[in-house]
């Protein structure tokens, strides 16, 4: 019995493309590739299926990848709203102090 051949999702790609171009047979195909004719179907259906979601995966990664930067930039603003009331505020109260230690 043979044993069966294992095959990278780089190499099912560029069969499943080269099947889809029809610049060669599927027999030629087959022969270069030791790959039963079935599965080179299968691998270009699966292809133009679901070719799409290649690109909606890049979308909706560089979607989250936004929001992950401005979730970052409120909490860096929110930090220098906080870091301007305590300056402001010890100014305040270095400004009182200063003028405690001058009446003395």
């Amino acid at each position: 019995m043979a044993q069966k051949k294992k095959w990278s999702p780089s190499q099912k790609f560029e069969i499943a493309l080269l099947a889809l171009k029809g610049e060669t047979t599927l027999n030629e195909i087959c022969k270069r590739y030791e790959v039963a004719p079935s599965q080179v179907h299968a691998w270009k259906k699966q292809l133009i299926e679901q070719g799409a979601q290649l690109f909606a995966k890049a979308d909706k990664t560089a979607i989250e990848a936004t929001n992950k930067l401005e979730r970052e930039k409120g909490k860096l603003y929110e930090k220098i709203g906080q870091l301007i009331v305590e300056r402001d505020f010890l100014k305040k109260v270095w400004g009182k102090f200063q003028e405690n230690n001058d009446d003395s």
